[in-house]
Order: C-alpha cells, then sequence, then structure tokens
C-alpha cells in the first residue's frame, strides 16, 4: 500500500493505493463500465480511498464502433447534440433497457437532445443499474476539457445513492506503471455526497455534492487532462480508445417506501481543447 499526496480545493489531501499485480486484476476483475471491454465543502472535487475491486460487468454483445477525429473539427465526440439520431453513441449490452433515447422535447438547442429514463420499482434491490448513453472516440492526443448541459425534469430519490455523473475511461495505456486494463476518472455531477463504492483503477472528483436541481438546463465542466495529470500522475498516451459516458445511476438499492425514478436528458456535450468550447456560459 502506498500512500499519495495532491492538492486538491485548496488543500493537501492523502489517499491510499494498492498495488494489484495483473493476475490479481484477472482473478478479481474490476468495476461495472471499468474493465468492461465492451464501463465535505459542496462543490469542490474531492478524492477518497480507492483500494478495493467491485464487481466485474462485461459486455456480451455491443454496438460501439471507436470513432477517429472529424477533420478540421475541435470537439471529438460526434453528433454531440444527437441531431443525426442516436448513432455513433452506442450501447455497452444490445438490447438493454438502460440505454438512452433521442428526444425532440427538450432539447437545448437545436431539435433534439439524449433522454434517460429510470424507472426503478421501489421492491428492487441490487448492486448498480445505469442508464447511460457512451461514445468510444480515438483521438491523437489525450483531450483537455469536457462540457455540456444536462436537464432533470423528474427526481424521486429511491435509495441514498442516485446520482449523475459522466466518467472518462482510457485503455491500454503506455504510459502508467499500475498495470491495470484501464485508468478512470468519475465526475458525479448531482445526487451524492461521497464516493458511492470504491475502486482501485479509478478517482472520483464532485463537480456538486447536492441534489440535482430540475425543470432547467444546467451547465458543466471539467478540465478532464489536469485532473489526470494531478491524480494519476500524467495524461494518458498510446491508449487503444476512450470511453466516454454520461448516466444517471444507483448503487447498493435496498428495497424501500419509493421507487428510483428519473428523467434527465444530456445536449450539447463536446471534449476538446478549452479555447475551443462552444458551451462558455
Amino acid at each position: 500500500m502506498t500512500e499519495h499526496t495532491a492538492f486538491v480545493g485548496g488543500r493537501i489531501v492523502r489517499h491510499k493505493t494498492v498495488r494489484l499485480s495483473l493476475l490479481a486484476i484477472a482473478g478479481l476483475a474490476l468495476c461495472a463500465w471499468a474493465v468492461a471491454c465492451g464501463d465535505g465543502d459542496g462543490g469542490g472535487p474531492t478524492v477518497g480511498p480507492t483500494v478495493m475491486l467491485t464487481p466485474p460487468l462485461t459486455p456480451v454483445t455491443t454496438d460501439c464502433v471507436p470513432q477517429a477525429p472529424l477533420e478540421g473539427q475541435a470537439n471529438q465526440l460526434h453528433n454531440p447534440g444527437f441531431e443525426s439520431g442516436r448513432k455513433p453513441w452506442c450501447s455497452l449490452h444490445l438490447g438493454e433497457v438502460t440505454a438512452f433515447e433521442v428526444s425532440q422535447d427538450l432539447p437545448h438547442s437545436g431539435e433534439s437532445s439524449a433522454y434517460l429514463k429510470m424507472r426503478v420499482p421501489a421492491e428492487e434491490q441490487g448492486d448498480a443499474k445505469v442508464f447511460y448513453l457512451v461514445q468510444e472516440v480515438t483521438p491523437e492526443q489525450f483531450p483537455e476539457l469536457i462540457s455540456g448541459y444536462y436537464r432533470v425534469e423528474k427526481w424521486t430519490k429511491g435509495t441514498p445513492k442516485q446520482y449523475l455523473q459522466f466518467v472518462v475511461i482510457a485503455f491500454d495505456v503506455t504510459n502508467m506503471t499500475q498495470g491495470y486494463p484501464n485508468y478512470q476518472m468519475r465526475y458525479p455531477l448531482a445526487g451524492i455526497s461521497e464516493e458511492p463504492f470504491q475502486i482501485a483503477n479509478a478517482f472520483f472528483v464532485f463537480l456538486t455534492k447536492e441534489e440535482p436541481r430540475t425543470g432547467e438546463w444546467v451547465y458543466f465542466e471539467r478540465n478532464i487532462k489536469q485532473d489526470f495529470e494531478q491524480f494519476w500522475g500524467a495524461a494518458p498516451e498510446g491508449f487503444s480508445k476512450l470511453r466516454i459516458l454520461f448516466e444517471v445511476r444507483y448503487d447498493d438499492k435496498a428495497p424501500g417506501p419509493s421507487p428510483a425514478e428519473a428523467d434527465v436528458y444530456y445536449d450539447d456535450l463536446y471534449m476538446g481543447p478549452a479555447s475551443e468550447n462552444p458551451n462558455k456560459p
């Protein structure tokens, strides 16, 4: 076990990590959306222990095709406003009900947005359920910034760990020595105030620790390159692909008195140079 120190939110934060062998990792497997080859002060980023592994979730079939950069475009995400339908946004498991829809009901701009519909009965229990949209890309260099908008229309919190987040996963990184199949940053946007679970190959950075505001579009952005440099020691190099997920989800749900329900929209998503960010408020 090794203790690391980082300067976070104007203060020194220490966290501990466990260096695991490749054999140990292969035997235990990493978390949902982690190695799946087919996942205190309100608003400031925080980091905590990341020393355990979470249950595996391995896709059987997927329609995800890694996308090469569009020539002359700063945005590394294709179809960022969903005006061209669903593709190349994709599903890690074909036919699952947790994948997103394209909606014309509440666009932030243009005519369309991505819609995630969470409907989980009160009596249901489980380790995790993720409603998401995902895109895989193959930029030549690791991008600098992710930005976009989300909107929550319905929010019935049926379990304490019900939240929104986006996730950045770099696969087959060549300049990091911890031996993980992929390296992650996870960004809770709203709904939780502490890390929902422990995972060895990821850091959590909170954009807020509040419940989501409803009935309005909320802007978010984060310099993901700086975060990888701060928490992992370097921006990923030599990666085979990046997987970007935008989610509403729960973890560790027990049967309770109310269902877990949410209507969540994402639109105008961007990943690229900070200077070219089209979403500057």
